[in-house]
């Protein structure tokens, strides 16, 4: 289904810095996960779409999934016909990977943020295309759970595009990786890193910063959406 903007909505599906930092003990004396929160919602608010931000308060049902497709359901029942998802702790998303999100949808396609866990980063989804009891089931919180939302859209012949991998923060280890390919030009969230890695001694040196940045755009820059089947 064609769509046209006033149509498409944006979800934040997030959690709030306290309960974030329960589940990311890392976090613990940080500032990271609100200033993520609050880039992603500037993010957002750029493209000039309508927009809900879902913390816990927000959310109803027992488990991720069942949250997840609730919330998604929730835009639907406000009278959108198709819904962008994001989360909160993907610091390189940025408003390009919105912008080509919006022009996807409009053209009647899915769109997928991959992460390199296995996992998805952003969702763009039409009505039609959403079952809520079936998407509740995919294998949530895995390395299969893409997989799973791939067959998924192939199932419902939903032609779909994707985007950039880039890294989520779930663990210790993302802060590293995600600090490797962080862009110089987002000073506040560089310092806000540095100071976590400070306290393990685990900063990359400038070389491991730079050689990581080369590789990233040599092999995972994958420019405009590729239109898959």
């Amino acid at each position: 289904m064609i769509c046209n903007k006033k149509n498409i909505a944006i979800l934040v599906f997030a959690l709030s810095q306290e309960e974030e930092i329960k589940r990311k003990p890392f976090l613990k004396n940080s500032s990271l996960q609100s200033d993520l929160t609050s880039r992603t919602i500037t993010l957002v608010k750029k493209t000039g779409l309508d927009y809900f931000v879902y913390n816990e308060q927000q959310q109803s049902g027992t488990g991720f999934g069942e949250r997840f497709a609730n919330a998604i359901s929730d835009i639907y029942d406000k009278g959108y016909h198709a819904v962008i998802t994001v989360g909160n702790d993907t610091p390189n998303l940025n408003n390009l990977h919105l912008l080509k999100v919006v022009e996807t949808i409009q053209k009647g396609h899915a769109a997928i943020g991959p992460s390199y866990d296995g996992g998805f980063y952003l969702l763009g989804i039409h009505k039609e295309t959403f079952h809520k009891k079936e998407f509740a089931k995919f294998s949530w919180n895995t390395a299969n759970v893409r997989k799973e939302l791939y067959t998924y859209l192939e199932y419902y012949n939903a032609s779909f595009s994707e985007l950039d991998f880039l890294y989520d923060l779930d663990h210790f280890s993302d802060i590293i990786n995600i600090y490797k390919t962080l862009p110089f030009l987002l000073k506040k969230l560089r310092s806000v890193l540095q100071t976590i890695l400070r306290t393990e001694d685990r900063i990359p040196t400038v070389t491991q910063v730079f050689l990581s940045h080369i590789s990233s755009q040599i092999y995972y820059n994958k420019g405009s959406p590729s239109l898959t089947q």
